[in-house]
């Protein structure tokens, strides 16, 4: 899912991983949000489980501006 505001130029992009554990889901979005730490304004929040597992969702809102 995405919104596009062409008068402010903001784009918001949705985009939802689906798949087994260990499939590596969670290491791409810590790995998106390292590498555009710069040009993300939000906070990564991930529900993890005592073995280091996602429990339930990560969650990492992306808003580019320019």
């Amino acid at each position: 899912m995405s919104f596009i505001n062409l008068r402010e130029k903001i784009v918001q992009v949705k985009v939802v991983y689906y798949g087994p554990g260990r499939g590596g889901k969670t290491s791409n979005l810590e790995y998106i949000n390292r590498k555009f730490s710069k040009q993300i304004q939000s906070e990564m929040v991930s529900l993890k489980t005592h073995g280091d597992r996602t429990l339930f969702f990560d969650f990492l809102p992306l808003i580019w501006e320019r």
